[in-house]
Order: structure tokens, then C-alpha cells, then sequence
């Protein structure tokens, strides 16, 4: 499990939990930069090994993954490969 990293202002890195994981949430990873193009890196082929619910899963320091809304109303973590890759439906 990956924790959050502070920088000097106290402000956490990303996370998100691991697409592979049998149940969401276990482990955590922290959501990696792509230099190339200025944003986070991402993919568009990795699938979930877990059902997804609404919950907010932190790292031992209490610091939450990012969230989103799903079309339920209810919020979901980000998932990311263990590369820290963002999952994303591919268009």
C-alpha cells in the first residue's frame, strides 16, 4: 500500500486504490504524472477486478483517494493500475 507523499505546503499526492485488487479499496496507489503531456497518466484498457460501491477508502494517515460521482448520486474512488495509470473509458 502506497501512502500519500507531502510536499512543503502539507499538501497530499494523489491516490487512488488498485484496479486488481479482489476487494476495493485494500491497497492504495498514488496516481502518477506523465511528463509528456502535462497531466496524469492514464489507460484505457485495464479493467476492475472488484464490484465498486461507495466508500472512501485513506492510507494510514487518513488521506483519502480522489473521488467522483457516479451516475447514482453516490461517490466512488479513482482506480489506477499498480503504475499509477487512472483508469478512464476509452472513447
Amino acid at each position: 500500500m502506497a501512502n500519500a507523499l507531502l510536499d512543503s505546503n502539507n499538501v497530499n499526492s494523489a491516490l487512488a486504490v488498485l484496479n486488481t485488487d479482489s476487494v476495493q479499496g485494500q491497497t492504495k496507489v498514488r496516481i502518477t504524472r506523465d511528463d509528456t503531456n502535462f497531466g496524469m497518466m492514464v489507460d484505457h484498457l485495464a479493467t476492475i477486478s472488484f464490484t465498486m460501491v461507495p466508500v472512501d477508502p485513506r492510507d494510514e494517515n487518513y488521506r483519502g483517494c480522489l473521488m467522483f460521482e457516479g451516475t447514482d448520486g453516490k461517490t466512488y474512488p479513482w482506480v489506477a493500475t499498480a503504475m499509477g495509470a487512472v483508469l478512464v473509458d476509452g472513447l
